[in-house]
């Protein structure tokens, strides 16, 4: 089993506050381009509104999640998953929007892995909205934008996490950006301009399954990753 983070989870209601100041960005586009469509500014760009809409109601969906789980971590049923299917999966959903930020996607899966036990919803979850807070992170680095999605054996487990060129980005400022969720207007400024809301929504989801987010390096890019059991029962031969 895993130790006991020393890591603090952000109280439901300053998770939510960060949430709702993250959506303000995608709504206010939103009506902005109706409000220039009915002036006859100009034709409507309906696929970034159809991304923008679903970024945002992934992100509250991801949230009423996480507090899902979380109220049912005592009890909550893991089972096998996937990290190399799931990493994939991510990937294409991820697709789309990243395009819209010119952010290049990659998956890399460094070997054949057995399973690890998880919530297969509230991983693919967490990953996504951990994708999103990423690709936007990484639409404001100079140079060749590309967002890695990697998983590779750890000295505890399965590591599976997303990196890019952070190369500031440290332990401690993850520990602070954690306190200050939902008290500050960029809790976490190394990485995310905004309120980091999915960074956050992410850890809390994880943490229901016995792990948290953590700062991690892939192949010299630094990212956020999760450590994650392998499942005993249905090994990989």
């Amino acid at each position: 089993m895993y130790q006991k983070s020393l890591l603090t989870v952000p109280p439901a209601t300053e998770l939510l506050r960060s949430v709702a100041e993250q959506m303000k960005l995608p709504l206010t586009q939103i009506v902005r381009q109706v409000e220039l469509a009915n002036l006859g500014a100009g034709p409507v760009d309906t696929q970034a509104l159809q991304t923008q809409a679903t970024v945002a109601l992934t992100l509250v969906d991801s949230y009423l999640l996480g507090l899902q789980l979380l109220s049912e971590q005592a009890s909550l049923a893991l089972e096998p998953v996937s990290v190399a299917s799931t990493l994939t999966d991510t990937a294409h959903e991820l697709s789309r929007f990243a395009k819209q930020y010119n952010v290049g996607l990659e998956v890399h899966v460094a070997g054949r892995y057995e399973p690890v036990m998880a919530h297969h919803v509230g991983l693919r979850a967490a990953l996504l909205s951990l994708g999103y807070a990423l690709v936007e992170a990484q639409a404001a680095q100079g140079g060749k934008r590309r967002l890695v999605l990697a998983s590779h054996r750890g000295a505890h487990g399965i590591v599976a996490g997303l990196y890019g060129k952070y190369e500031n980005l440290q332990a401690s400022q993850w520990r602070r950006a954690l306190e200050l969720c939902g008290r500050a207007g960029q809790p976490f400024t190394t990485v995310s301009t905004g309120s980091g809301a999915g960074l956050f929504v992410a850890d809390a989801i994880l943490q229901a399954m016995a792990t948290r987010l953590r700062v991690g390096r892939y192949h010299k890019q630094t990212g956020l990753a999760a450590t994650l059991l392998p499942s005993q029962q249905l090994r990989l031969v």
